[in-house]
């Protein structure tokens, strides 16, 4: 009835950095699906068919023509475009943890480059070390060793960052006179 029992606790270095490593993978998914809408080729000189011109056309010459609009409906958009700005700026921002001031660098999480990344592919992050990124894994895996010598404060950086990105969405969808709160679009003026 007297044992002793000790228990022992260590940080689960490996599942953070599997969650870090998804949320990258989910928020590289995103800006690129954003980046690529907002830069698709033009489709000036592309008009939505009338009913007269589809009967001129095959069913496959329709749909050629068709998705070419569709796929520059967010081209150039104002919308898409501040979105984006805004997700990408919490991310380019350096939060305070116990007084010492941390960014994505802080943990070797950083984009390519301007010259090194393909259309579409500049904004997007790569992590130090991640064995599945061929243009970061040959470097110093910073995130794992963070993780292990500093949980709290890796923990920490990441909530304020999702806190940042929460805080400029929520700023980017305020209702105004022409929108309701929490929509990217003038649904009141549309509306009207």
């Amino acid at each position: 009835g007297d044992e002793t029992i000790s228990i022992t606790t260590e940080t689960d270095v490996d599942g953070i950095y599997d969650m870090v490593v998804g949320f990258f993978d989910k928020y590289n998914e995103l800006i690129k699906e954003m980046d690529s809408l907002y830069n698709a080729p033009s489709a000036k000189g592309y008009e939505p068919l009338i009913d007269e011109e589809k009967e001129e056309m095959t069913d496959d010459e329709i749909d050629k023509w068709e998705k070419k609009v569709k796929d520059a409906l967010l081209r150039r958009d104002g919308t898409l475009q501040g979105v984006s700005d805004a997700i990408k700026s919490a991310f380019q921002k350096s939060y305070m943890i116990d007084g010492k001031s941390y960014s994505l660098a802080s943990f070797g999480i950083k984009t390519a480059g301007y010259f090194a990344s393909g259309d579409n592919e500049k904004s997007l992050y790569h992590i130090d070390g991640n064995k599945d990124d061929d243009t970061s894994s040959g470097n110093t895996d910073k995130l794992r060793a963070a993780i292990a010598s500093d949980p709290e404060a890796v923990c920490s950086f990441f909530n304020q960052l999702a806190q940042g990105v929460y805080d400029k969405l929520s700023s980017k969808m305020r209702g105004t006179t022409l929108s309701s709160a929490y929509t990217v679009y003038n649904d009141k003026k549309m509306k009207n």
